[in-house]
């Protein structure tokens, strides 16, 4: 196999943040690994898009290290999240309600973590006895962060009352994550598009005929396709819309469903779905017979 890179993206949110990278150049320099590096105003960006400043810092992140990846044709991308990042992620996702996808995966795509099944503690001991240094961000010590005050206040008493909480929440995660794509699986096979119109539209009855967890599963997978977050009450408006309701989506989106398809309008599309023809071939309808009051 060919050798690793290093890749640091500078975040620019603390005035430190400059010296971390200069501390991974050397310690690239040192180790004989060739180094890329890019500095990004993640602040700002956020401010201007008016999102999430963690989830935008993640995006750009990851985009910049798909992007090296690709320059010099790696197989993987490696990071070096712990046991530890994986039950904190557990439990914050557990408490604020967002369980979906719940922990950290091993392997996504190119992004690999070889480094899952160790603690925080074992790696730094490891450093220690090779005499190598690291670097502690300061804001890990912010217990105005969520993370940060479940693992600096929070897991700490959980582990005092039961030692070994952080590896039973680790393994959870992997049995969930397991069970979660065999889920995903079945719900994608319940998510059947009708190809006969132009906009939107999926055949209603494997939809009705599933059970109700894997049916809200491949509503989640449609509203994900209209680019609208998938939250629990717009599911439910789409529930709602295969019972034979007209239910009005975010972004100008009407579901309803006719006959065995669940159509969604997007704005401005016009009164009706006109059924599409296949190239050399009629339409399986023929020509449309709905007038403007079908819907």
């Amino acid at each position: 196999g060919g050798k690793g890179v290093v890749a640091h993206l500078d975040h620019a949110l603390r005035p430190e943040s400059g010296g971390d990278l200069l501390f991974v150049k050397a310690l690239a320099e040192r180790l004989g690994y060739p180094f890329y590096a890019e500095r990004v105003e993640v602040a700002r960006v956020a401010r201007e898009r008016r999102e999430n400043l963690e989830a935008v810092a993640r995006e750009i992140r990851y985009a910049f290290l798909h992007r090296v990846a690709r320059e010099v044709k790696a197989k993987a991308i490696l990071t070096a999240h712990t046991l530890d990042d994986q039950a904190e992620t557990v439990l914050l996702k557990l408490l604020q309600g967002t369980a979906r996808g719940l922990g950290i995966r091993e392997k996504e795509g190119l992004v690999v973590r070889p480094l899952l099944a160790f603690r925080r503690e074992e790696l730094r001991a490891y450093l220690k006895a090779l005499g190598e240094a690291w670097r502690e961000d300061p804001s890990n010590q912010d217990l105005s962060r969520d993370r940060n005050y479940l693992r600096l206040k929070v897991l700490p008493l959980v582990e005092e009352r039961f030692p070994g909480a952080k590896e039973a929440l680790s393994r959870f995660a992997q049995v969930r994550m397991e069970e979660e794509a065999h889920l995903e699986r079945e719900a994608r096979a319940r998510l059947l598009p009708d190809p006969r119109f132009f906009v939107p539209a999926y055949r209603a009855a494997p939809l009705l005929e599933a059970p109700g967890v894997l049916r809200r599963r491949a509503l989640r997978w449609i509203l994900e396709a209209l680019d609208l977050r998938p939250e629990a009450r717009l599911i439910a408006l789409l529930e709602e819309a295969l019972g034979g309701k007209v239910a009005t989506l975010p972004g100008g989106y009407t579901a309803r469903r006719k006959g065995g398809t669940l159509f969604l309008l997007p704005p401005r599309s016009g009164t009706w779905p006109w059924p599409s023809r296949r190239p050399g071939r009629p339409s399986r309808r023929g020509r449309c017979r709905w007038g403007r009051s079908w819907w």
